[in-house]
C-alpha cells in the first residue's frame, strides 16, 4: 500500500508539471517544490517518466526528458537504450531520447544513431516546422539560437541555408535579424540571403546597417547588394513591422550603477500568467556598447537574490523610456566600434517597445553652482568611499610600470620626502595612462553616474562631487585632479598588494 501510495504521489507530481510545462502557469517556487518531491520519489518517478517518452505528444516527451535530467536519473539509461531497439516506437520519439542519453552521461555511438534516426535531416525539418509555430515569441527564437550552438561553427552556415533560408518564411525574420550578428561571416551572409528572400521592405535598414558598420568587407558587400535588390523588388509594397511589441505589460526596469570599467547591467521584466516574470538581461559598457543579452524566467525572490549578487554595485529603478534610450546608446556605440551585437538582442526588440503605465519617480540631478565648484572638487575623492565606486581604479597592467617605485617610496622612513615623492609618482602615472580619449570617457562616465547617484542618495553633495570631477576633467586637468589622484593611489596599492 505504501509503495502504491508513493507511486501515486509521483504520478500526481508529474501530471502537475505537465500541466504547466507549455504555458508557464505555475510559479518557479511551485515547480521547485514539485522537483524536490519527485527527487524524494525517484524510484517511483523514473519508470513513469521513461514510459512517457513513448508518448506521441512532444510536450509530454520534452517534459519527461527535462524531469529525468533534473533528477540525474542514471538508472533510466538502460530502459532508454531498450526504447531505441523498440520497433513500435517512432523515429521522432527515438530522436528525443538521443540527447537525453548524452546528458545522462551515456552517449550512443554513430551506428546506433543511424539505426535510431536513419534520416536525421527529415527529423530536423519536422522539428523545425513545429518550432516555427512559436518562433515569433522571443523566448522560442532565443531557444533556436541556443540550439544552434551545438552545431559546429563550420557547419552552421550550411544549416542556416538548408533549413532556414530555403523556407523564405516571414516568421523567421527575427531569427535572420539575429543571425546578422553571428560570429561567422558565412552565417551572416546566409542570414542576409534569408532576409532578402522574405521580401519585407522594413528589414532594409538592418541590411544598410550591416553594409555600413560590419567589420567584415565580405559582409558589407553582401549586405549592400542585398539592400539594393530588396529595394527594387519591394518597391510599392506596403511595409509590415519585422517584429511585434511585447503584449505583456512592463513589470520593472532596473539599471546598475557604473563600475570602474564603464560596465552596467540592465533588466527589463514583464509578468507571466504564473505570477513570475520573464526578464531581459543586457550587459553594456561605454567602450564597446552592447556586450551581451539573454532572457530568463524568475520570481521576485530569485530576482532579488540575483541583484544582490552584484553587490556592492547597486540598482536603480528606471522607466521603460530611459531603459530604451540607454540600450539605444549602447547599440550605437557597438556600431561605431564596428562590433556585431549579441544575436539574442535582435529577437527581443519588441521588449523595448510600448508604454510604461507606472514609471518610477526620478530625482533631478542638482545644478552645479560655479561658486561651490572648487570646494566640491576638493572633496570629490570621497566618492571612492562609496559602494558605487568600489571598482573605480586603473587595471594592474596599466599601472605595472609604476608599482616598483611605489613600493620603494612606501619603504622610505622620511615622511615629508615620502609624501612629496608619492605625489610626483601619482601625477606621472596619471599623465602617462590617461590619454585625451580616456579623459573624455571618464568625464562622460561621471556625468552618467551623477544621475544614478541622485536617485540613490539624499545628500545632494554626492552627485555634485561627480559633476565637479567631470567638469574639471573636461577642462583638461589630469595630474592634479583629486579623484584621479585617489584612484591612482588605490590602483597602485592594489597592484602592490597583489604582487
Amino acid at each position: 500500500n505504501t509503495r502504491k501510495s508513493r507511486a501515486q504521489k509521483a504520478s500526481e507530481a508529474i501530471a502537475a508539471v505537465e500541466r504547466t510545462y507549455a504555458d508557464s502557469s505555475m510559479p518557479l517556487s511551485g515547480l521547485e517544490k514539485l522537483l524536490k518531491r519527485l527527487s524524494n520519489l525517484s524510484d517511483e518517478a523514473v519508470p513513469q517518466l521513461v514510459e512517457k517518452l513513448k508518448s506521441p505528444d512532444p510536450i509530454i516527451r520534452r517534459c519527461a526528458s527535462s524531469l529525468l535530467i533534473n533528477l540525474r536519473a542514471s538508472e533510466a539509461v538502460e530502459p532508454l537504450r531498450e526504447l531505441l531497439d523498440d520497433p513500435s516506437l517512432g523515429r521522432e520519439e527515438k530522436a528525443d531520447i538521443l540527447p537525453l542519453l548524452d546528458l545522462l552521461g551515456a552517449p550512443i555511438d554513430d551506428a546506433t544513431f543511424r539505426q535510431a534516426v536513419p534520416h536525421p535531416g527529415r527529423h530536423l525539418q519536422a522539428s523545425l516546422e513545429s518550432l516555427l509555430d512559436q518562433i515569433e515569441r522571443p523566448a522560442a527564437a532565443e531557444t533556436l539560437l541556443q540550439s544552434m550552438d551545438a552545431i559546429t561553427p563550420e557547419d552552421r552556415g550550411d544549416f542556416v541555408r538548408d533549413f532556414l533560408v530555403s523556407r523564405a518564411d516571414r516568421r523567421l525574420l527575427a531569427v535572420f535579424a539575429a543571425l546578422l550578428h553571428d560570429e561567422r561571416d558565412e552565417v551572416v551572409v546566409a542570414a542576409i540571403d534569408g532576409l532578402e528572400r522574405v521580401k519585407e521592405p522594413t528589414v532594409a535598414p538592418l541590411l544598410e546597417e550591416r553594409a555600413q558598420y560590419d567589420p567584415s568587407p565580405r559582409v558589407r558587400r553582401a549586405a549592400e547588394s542585398a539592400s539594393l535588390r530588396l529595394g527594387v523588388r519591394t518597391a510599392g509594397r506596403t511595409p509590415r513591422p519585422w517584429f511585434e511589441p511585447s503584449p505583456l505589460p512592463v513589470n520593472h526596469c532596473f539599471v546598475s550603477t557604473i563600475d570602474g570599467s564603464g560596465g552596467q547591467v540592465l533588466f527589463i521584466s514583464r509578468p507571466l500568467p504564473s505570477g513570475d516574470f520573464h526578464s531581459l538581461d543586457l550587459l553594456l559598457n561605454d567602450r564597446e556598447g552592447l556586450k551581451d543579452c539573454f532572457g530568463f524566467q524568475a520570481d521576485d525572490a530569485s530576482m532579488a537574490h540575483m541583484m544582490t549578487g552584484f553587490a556592492p554595485i547597486d540598482f536603480v529603478a528606471i522607466s521603460l523610456e530611459r531603459a530604451r534610450d540607454t540600450v539605444e546608446g549602447a547599440r550605437l556605440m557597438a556600431l561605431k566600434a564596428e562590433r556585431r551585437l549579441p544575436p539574442a538582442f535582435m529577437v527581443y526588440q519588441g521588449w523595448l517597445e510600448g508604454e510604461d503605465p507606472d514609471p518610477p519617480h526620478e530625482y533631478p540631478v542638482p545644478a552645479l553652482d560655479p561658486s561651490r565648484e572648487p570646494d566640491l572638487l576638493d572633496y570629490c575623492g570621497e566618492l571612492l568611499e562609496y559602494d558605487e565606486f568600489e571598482s573605480w581604479f586603473f587595471n594592474p597592467d596599466e599601472v605595472a610600470a609604476f608599482v616598483g617605485r611605489y613600493q620603494d617610496i612606501l619603504r622610505d622612513s622620511q615622511i615629508e620626502r615620502h609624501v612629496a615623492e608619492l605625489l610626483l609618482l601619482l601625477e606621472e602615472a596619471i599623465t602617462t595612462i590617461v590619454t585625451d580619449d580616456y579623459r573624455q570617457l571618464l568625464a562622460a562616465r561621471l556625468r552618467r553616474q551623477a544621475w544614478l547617484l541622485a536617485q540613490l542618495h539624499e545628500d545632494e553633495d554626492v552627485p555634485l562631487w561627480a559633476l565637479a570631477a567631470a567638469s574639471e576633467l573636461e577642462r583638461g586637468t589630469l595630474g592634479e585632479h583629486p579623484l584621479l589622484l585617489a584612484m591612482m593611489e588605490r590602483s597602485l596599492f592594489n597592484a602592490a598588494d597583489a604582487d
